[in-house]
């Protein structure tokens, strides 16, 4: 089962709709509720164990206890089926349908940033802590107000050992200390994230240690661009590194930001006007939120970024450990320590600069390069281009560092199960390559574009290979690069290839024969046949428990046989119990598999003329007394004209499963028996194949003829067709 896609069942008072999007920590569906028709959204926590799951539950419950316009109301609290928690909320719109309207521009910055406050006073006044803001956990309606979710869910999976899903770079430095938040640590997140979207820039995506490394002191916030430098005493307070010199709570950082836009070049904000102004700016027409598919949309980029495990647990090639991947206008939280200045008339931020070059040199020399966090090479160059954007210095360091990825990722490759720890070593590389210079850069896609090459091969080389694990290990990588397939194939496909059963899959239900699986071809549905024919022994079981009499019985083209009184216990020439039966007629056969499917509770049938050929397919070329039993030298019998000249060892019947098999593993499909099959009519039943009395003038798939169904042949047995379910993967559940 995909897990990425997986749908659950049993969501007490919601159908799921469809899916949105996955964390490290849950999964998201869009919804109805039941009872009112309404829309909703629906996360489903992935399992974790008991504590974590009570406290996750408690924390939900706490949530819903301090409802507020900017906090995301919980709908209904519970456990699905499985035993999953879950809780169900409104369908909003996500961050990433606002964040390019946001970037650079001050006025909507804050209008965002007072919304979270709002939330956030409200949740602080009732002992509620977020220890985790960032852009996929605030959401929007469709006016544009901001609505903050999950609150403590982040520190409570962190605690439980879980990896922090999403961007780290906002944790305060006490988090990233390991330090335990309080109020004034979401201060500073919201301070973060202000920060980030007055610069105007887009963060790095993902989430990683490679966040530029941090200033001292002075120097630990970054300065805005003269658009926004009116925020900069505000920020520098609400991004101060010690606690206690932030704003002492969310009302005072609230009430210190409308002293912002107060200042001259700001227009004051009015309730009509604030109004007025989001309702320009932000909302979308009603229909849009009626929409699903709007809906969906608004969700769709952060369902795109699934949280993955930490690079420190995939690859210890990498040593990465989760982080704060960050803009070059973001600072990072923890002090690094840099050479001294060089005397000189450098100026101090020159100095500084390269500083922090000298200390990512010597951090790539010892291997450092993108662990431990914030003190490692990446982080360090990044910082230095963070203060002089087109550093050569940074910028070659950056390359140095790429070229090491490069081999990095050709050599986990190339190790059993190397595909787990590439997926975080390829987004590191793209974070990089767009901080260096274009040839780099380029060089960098081109390895992009091979890796993803080499990943769809993969894929399909072990879906046609059946290689189920292979392809779901290779699947994460396949998205993130994208992979580029061989023409005529995809991902979804590689996946439903390396699903199906391959053909001759050994298969048999309890108390039934031994089957082999033959694949759908066209519209043609897959089915099982039994690998042999029914042997006298089988059919004794069946005859003693239903008290079958035996049927009448002739020898072919012999009218005087039926003088003999031959039955499938007597068909006037010896047989073992592995032999196959004969004399049985097309009723005994229909009566056969009508009792295997009572006794194993599956459909069993006789096989179609279309199942039999198709089961057929394949059969070896060569010596005909090789490939099966037929009429060969063996009969010694001076009437027959029709002999092959070799020798298969049998003059009549031979054990089961002796000769040659077809292609997908069914036995005696040439020679021994000829095989009654399903359909026809009570005077022309239908049989097919050769038989130990066929010889040379007889094609081996071609042969077929018919008889009455109350009568049986001394050259005519049978064999079982089990029906599949329509969907091959259902078939697991039935089979042994």
């Amino acid at each position: 089962m995909n897990a990425y896609r997986a749908r659950p069942t049993g969501v007490p008072g919601y159908r799921l709709i469809q899916w949105i999007g996955a964390s490290g920590s849950a999964a998201v569906y869009a919804a109805t509720e039941l009872s009112s028709g309404r829309v909703a959204a629906v996360k489903i926590f992935h399992r974790v164990d008991l504590d974590v799951l009570a406290r996750l539950e408690r924390l939900l419950q706490a949530s819903a206890r301090i409802p507020h316009p900017n906090i995301v109301g919980i709908r209904a609290i519970g456990h699905t089926a499985d035993g999953h928690l879950f809780h169900s909320m409104p369908l909003l719109f996500g961050f990433e349908r606002t964040r390019r309207d946001v970037f650079g521009n001050p006025r909507r910055t804050a209008m965002l940033v007072r919304d979270l406050l709002d939330g956030l006073d409200h949740a602080h006044r009732h002992g509620m802590l977020h220890g985790g803001i960032k852009p996929s956990n605030i959401l929007f309606d469709k006016q544009g107000h901001a609505h903050l979710a999950d609150f403590g869910i982040a520190r409570c999976m962190c605690e439980a050992g879980l990896p922090r899903t999403g961007a780290t770079r906002y944790l305060s430095p006490e988090q990233v200390h390991g330090d335990p938040p309080g109020p004034r640590s979401d201060l500073y997140s919201v301070g973060m994230l202000a920060c980030e979207l007055l610069a105007g820039r887009l963060p790095l995506h993902g989430r990683n240690s490679i966040a530029p490394a941090t200033v001292d002191a002075g120097q630990s916030v970054p300065r805005l661009p003269p658009r926004a430098c009116a925020w900069q005493a505000w920020l520098d307070r609400a991004m101060a590194e010690p606690p206690e010199r932030r704003f002492h709570g969310a009302r005072e950082m609230a009430v210190a930001l409308g002293a912002v836009l107060a200042r001259p070049g700001y227009t004051p904000r009015t309730a009509g006007g604030a109004q007025r102004q989001r309702a320009s700016q932000w909302a979308w027409p009603a229909a849009i939120l009626a929409s699903l598919i709007a809906a969906l949309a608004g969700w769709a980029p952060w369902s795109q970024q699934p949280a993955p495990a930490t690079l420190a647990a995939r690859s210890a090639a990498a040593a990465t450990t989760a982080g704060n991947p960050a803009s070059t206008t973001t600072a990072a939280q923890s002090p690094v320590s840099a050479p001294p200045a060089v005397a000189g008339t450098a100026s101090p931020l020159a100095e500084r600069v390269q500083g922090l070059v000298a200390t990512a040199d010597t951090l790539r020399a010892s291997g450092h390069l993108f662990s431990p966090p914030f003190h490692n090479a990446a982080s360090h160059y990044l910082a230095a281009l963070a203060f002089d954007p087109g550093n050569r210095a940074a910028m070659a360091g950056i390359d140095a560092i790429l070229a090491t990825l490069r081999d990095r990722l050709d050599n986990t490759w190339n190790a059993p199960h190397g595909a787990t720890g590439i997926v975080d070593m390829v987004k590191l590389g793209d974070e990089l390559a767009e901080h260096t210079d274009p040839r780099a850069r380029r060089e960098w896609r081109r390895y992009h574009n091979r890796l993803a090459r080499r990943v769809g091969d993969a894929v399909v080389q072990a879906a046609r290979a059946h290689d189920s694990p292979k392809v779901a290990a290779l699947e994460p990588l396949a998205k993130a690069l994208p992979a580029k397939f061989p023409a005529g194939s995809d991902l979804a496909g590689a996946q439903r290839l390396a699903s199906a059963r391959p053909a001759g899959e050994d298969m048999r239900d309890p108390g039934g024969p031994r089957l082999v699986y033959v694949p759908a071809s066209g519209n043609a549905p897959a089915f099982a046949i039994a690998r042999v024919e029914v042997t006298r022994a089988d059919y004794a079981v069946f005859a003693h428990a239903t008290h079958r009499p035996a049927s009448r019985c002739r020898v072919a083209h012999n009218p005087f046989s039926r003088l003999r009184h031959l039955s499938w216990q007597a068909p006037g020439f010896a047989q073992g119990d592995d032999h196959p039966v004969v004399c049985v007629s097309w009723d005994d056969a229909a009566a056969y598999v009508a009792w295997l499917s009572k006794t194993t509770s599956e459909t069993y049938r006789l096989p179609s003329s279309q199942q039999w050929l198709r089961a057929a397919q394949g059969e070896p070329k060569g010596n005909p007394c090789k490939l099966g039993n037929v009429d060969d030298a063996s009969r010694r019998d001076r009437l027959d004209v029709d002999r092959l000249p070799c020798n298969d060892g049998a003059a009549q019947t031979a054990p089961v499963g002796r000769y040659a098999a077809s292609g997908v593993g069914a036995y005696d499909m040439y020679g021994n028996v000829r095989e009654w099959l399903a359909g026809g009519s009570p005077g022309s039943r239908l049989f097919r194949g050769l038989s130990w009395r066929d010889g040379s003038r007889q094609t081996p798939l071609g042969r077929e003829g018919t008889a009455d169904s109350d009568v049986g042949y001394t050259n005519v047995g049978f064999r079982v067709v089990r029906v599949l379910p329509t969907q091959d993967a259902l078939l697991s559940t039935a089979m042994h």
